[in-house]
């Protein structure tokens, strides 16, 4: 009976997964071909904006506006940022995707905080950003 159990389970668990996967051929969906994202390691600048929100350039210009769904202690003094992708190691960060981002002040510790990548700003709306905003 034990057997039995233990067979019956194993199945299970090579089919159900297995049931979920795209088979050979499968084209997936537009919308999730054409995310707008970035890698993590491809960040060149960054600047705090207003109300909690943070800009990024990442390699090739394209600048991208995260928010914090809380505040972010020291994020507008921040020297450094590392990113981490929500759930998961993903490196790769698309618009609508939540991260943490580790907030890294020269006058206090590091301080983990999480964001929405929002949208990535179209050239007239980068050139548009003020100064003490733009990265």
């Amino acid at each position: 009976m034990a057997r039995l159990i233990l067979a019956i389970t194993t199945a299970i668990l090579i089919v159900v997964p297995s049931a979920c996967a795209p088979g050979p051929g499968t084209r997936l969906p537009d919308a999730a071909s054409n995310r707008v994202c970035f890698y993590q390691d491809e960040v060149i600048s960054f600047r705090p904006g207003e109300s909690q929100s943070l800009y990024v350039r990442a390699v090739g210009a394209d600048i991208f506006e995260l928010r914090a769904s809380a505040h972010c202690r020291d994020l507008d003094t921040a020297d450094a940022l590392a990113f981490t992708p929500m759930p998961g190691p993903a490196q790769r960060l698309c618009v609508g995707d939540h991260a943490q981002i580790s907030v890294s002040a020269s006058i206090s510790p590091t301080a983990p905080c999480r964001v929405e990548i929002v949208r990535r700003l179209t050239a007239e709306e980068a050139a548009a950003l003020p100064d003490r905003y733009r990265p």
